[in-house]
This record gives C-alpha cells, structure tokens and sequence, in this order.
C-alpha cells in the first residue's frame, strides 16, 4: 500500500490574507483623505443610480412609442433609481453610518469566526494564546467602530489595525497548518 502525504490547503486563510490586504488599502486611503472617499463613494453610486434610472425611462419611452407596449416597471423602475440616486448624494452622513456598521459588522464577525476556531483547535500554546489575542482585539475594534460615531479617518485607523491583525492572524494559521499535515 502506498500512503502519500496530503497538505491541507485551507482556501478560506489565503482569501482572508487576500481581503486583509485589500482593507489595509482601502484604511490607508480613508485615513488620509476621509472626506474626499465619502463625497466619492456616494456621487459614485448616486450618479449611477440617476444614470440607471433614466435609462430606464429613457427604455420605457422608445418601448411605448415603437412597440406599443406598455410597460410600466421600467417607468417605475427608472423613477426610483432617480429618487434612490439623489437620496445618496444628498444624504451622504446616512451612507457614513451604514458603512460604519457594516464595516464594524464585519470585524466583529471575523473575530467571532476568530476565537470559535481558537477555541476548537487548542494544539500549541503560544499559537493558541496569540491566535486568542488577535481574535479579541478583532471584535474589541469591531465593537468600536460600530458602536462610537467616530470620524472616517478613525475608522481607516481601525481598518488598517483590523487588517494588520488579520494578516498577522494568517501568519498563526499557515504556521498550524504546516505542523497539522495530513497523512
């Protein structure tokens, strides 16, 4: 019989470095210019919002004309887009909260993910104990972002933090799982 070993390859380690990497960016760049990327992401999806809309009416109208068919959703449609996209423009403190909760969601789900997996895998005690301490700082800033009114550039703080950690968590994991091959 011919055993050969097999290393485990876990997907979900190199897509989270992956996403870690793309937080610490997307921190760096709220950090330093925190009113500009909310003005930004909001004439962004605002504009093409309006744009999709008036496509759509634009769409209902030459359907109207040319085939005679009436179809009233893409009137309807078109119309809410416009109204949704002038929404985000002009209400852009409402985006800022969103995302602050998203964003805070979001780390404070990964360090929960975080510490169930520490919990479940107790192999080696320095691993353990610093795979812990990332885990808690992760929902500890989690909790901060969501919960406190910060300023966009506090926020892009704690994202690069979030990320730092992240890829330091991923450093603790690809060490386990060099040492837990399969055989």
């Amino acid at each position: 019989m011919n055993l050969k070993k097999i290393t485990v390859i876990n997907y979900s380690n190199d897509n989270s470095l992956f996403s870690s990497i793309l937080f610490l960016l997307f921190g760096i760049i709220l950090f330093t210019n925190p009113g500009g990327i909310l003005k930004f992401v909001s004439y962004i999806a605002g504009g093409s919002l309006i744009l999709i809309g008036i496509f759509n009416i634009i769409s209902y109208r030459k359907m109207l004309k040319a085939l005679n068919i009436d179809q009233k959703f893409k009137l309807i449609s078109g119309a809410l887009l416009v109204i949704l996209g002038l929404f985000t423009i002009l209400f852009s403190s409402l985006i800022e909260t969103t995302i602050r909760l998203i964003f805070g969601g979001w780390i404070i789900y990964s360090g929960i993910i975080r510490l169930i997996d520490v919990l479940n895998h107790k192999n080696d005690m320095v691993s353990f104990i610093g795979r812990l301490i990332v885990a808690i700082l992760l929902i500890i800033c989690g909790l901060y972002v969501a919960l406190t009114n910060l300023v966009y550039s506090m926020i892009g703080l704690f994202i690069m933090i979030y990320a730092i950690l992240d890829i330091i968590g991923y450093i603790f994991y690809k060490k386990e799982f060099k040492k837990n091959d399969v055989i």
